[in-house]
């Protein structure tokens, strides 16, 4: 699988819970954890961490679409921290690709030990709001990543709260710059 997008996935209800639960949740500045030509970003994160009770409920309902839709077995795989961001006007995340380049081993204890010997595999980024309350802030994927040169094609089916975006994590990707309003989403990980 390199790159699907399902309409829908997630109800208005759903995700006016995720706002309201990642309202409780504090505020950090984007970074990123490695350095290298393709990562650079600016926007607002809050994360559900695992083993709370907002990450067990997100991490069931993602579990169900990859079970449904015949992704991947979450039996066999781990999700790590949930992502919840918030991209205001001039925030952007530049191109890079989500896969580490080893897996995880026993120094990467933060992560517990569910995770040793697996790697990122499947990313998910589920839209929170419609792509008609902001401009720029698209979602676009590149198969021939040449670092700032690159060039991407805007996933353009996926555009309505609800719709999420699952592909490999090898794949190189982008969030453009926000010129206007707000736009906000949600990102898992999945490590097999």
């Amino acid at each position: 699988m390199l790159y699907r997008a399902i309409k829908a996935a997630f109800s208005a209800y759903e995700i006016a819970e995720i706002h309201s639960r990642a309202a409780t949740l504090a505020p950090v500045q984007g970074a990123t954890v490695e350095h290298d030509e393709y990562q650079s970003r600016d926007c607002e994160l809050r994360w559900f961490e695992v083993n709370t009770a907002h990450f067990e409920w997100l991490e069931k309902k993602l579990n169900e679409i990859l079970r449904k839709n015949e992704i991947i077995d979450p039996k066999l795989t781990a999700m790590e921290d949930i992502q919840y961001t918030i991209y205001g006007p001039g925030n952007f995340h530049s191109w890079h690709i989500d896969a580490y380049r080893r897996a995880y081993n026993q120094f990467d204890t933060v992560l517990g030990n569910r995770f040793i010997g697996k790697k990122r595999k499947i990313s998910l980024s589920l839209l929170l709001n419609d792509a008609t309350e902001f401009d720029g802030g698209t979602f676009e994927i590149s198969l021939f990543p040449n670092g700032p040169n690159t060039v991407g094609t805007v996933v353009e089916d996926f555009s309505t709260a609800g719709d999420i975006a699952i592909f490999d994590s090898s794949l190189c990707h982008r969030v453009a710059p926000v010129t206007r309003g707000v736009r906000k989403s949600l990102v898992a990980w999945v490590c097999a």
